[in-house]
Order: structure tokens, then C-alpha cells, then sequence
């Protein structure tokens, strides 16, 4: 999925009407999980509530779609700014885990460590 992060905030777009928008609207409380596929391997994973941004609604397209490339962000961002029920959604995580396996966190996480980050 396609997102921007922001100031502490993880913004990305769905349409109300497929799997992610339907639960959304039931249960607002969401994990976000985000890592690399190359060693060493970094992932982040945060949870929390998501809001519907209403304001600046295709600034915030925009800024998610062009993250991504400008040919095939703008592609995909002319298309998306046309469909009415599609919404970004913001996540202020309230709880983050984090590791980088280059630091050795796996041994970390062996000992018994916490991987949560502490939010401010």
C-alpha cells in the first residue's frame, strides 16, 4: 500500500467501499506494518486510530502518488482524485515497534527486549 509519513503521522488512501474502507468504518483502531525486504532487514509497525483526513484531501493524493515516481504517480493520482469515495486516511500511532537487524535487534529481541519506541 502507498503511503507518506508525515510529522509523526502515516497517511494513506483507500475507497470506502472495498475490504480496507468497510472495516475501517466498523473498527477504526488499525496496525500499519512496514519493512524492507533487504537484508539487513528494517521494519516498523504501528497501531493506533484512523482518521478520515477531510481537508486537503488531493494535496495529500498527490503527495502519497508522487512519493512513489512522478510518471507513474501522476497516472495514478489523475485517476484517484475522480473516484468520489476515495479517502486518506491518517494514523497517529499511539504504540510503535521497531527493529533494524543491522544494529543487532534480533539479539536484542533474543534477550528479551522491547522493540517499542517510545512516542512523545
Amino acid at each position: 500500500m502507498w503511503f507518506a509519513y508525515d510529522h509523526g503521522i502515516f497517511y494513506f488512501t483507500t475507497r470506502l467501499h472495498r475490504v480496507k474502507g468497510q472495516h475501517m468504518k466498523r473498527n477504526p483502531f488499525m496496525a500499519l506494518s512496514i519493512a524492507t525486504d533487504e537484508q539487513p532487514y528494517q521494519a516498523v509497525c504501528a497501531f493506533g486510530k484512523v482518521e478520515i483526513v477531510n481537508e486537503s484531501r488531493n494535496d495529500w493524493l498527490k503527495k502519497i502518488s508522487f512519493r512513489y515516481g512522478e510518471k507513474e504517480g501522476r497516472a495514478w493520482f489523475e485517476s484517484a482524485i475522480k473516484q468520489p469515495d476515495r479517502v486518506v486516511l491518517a494514523l497517529k500511532p499511539e504504540r510503535i515497534l521497531s527493529w533494524h537487524y543491522g544494529r543487532d535487534d534480533s539479539s536484542r529481541q533474543d534477550e528479551g527486549e522491547s522493540m517499542a519506541t517510545t512516542i512523545s
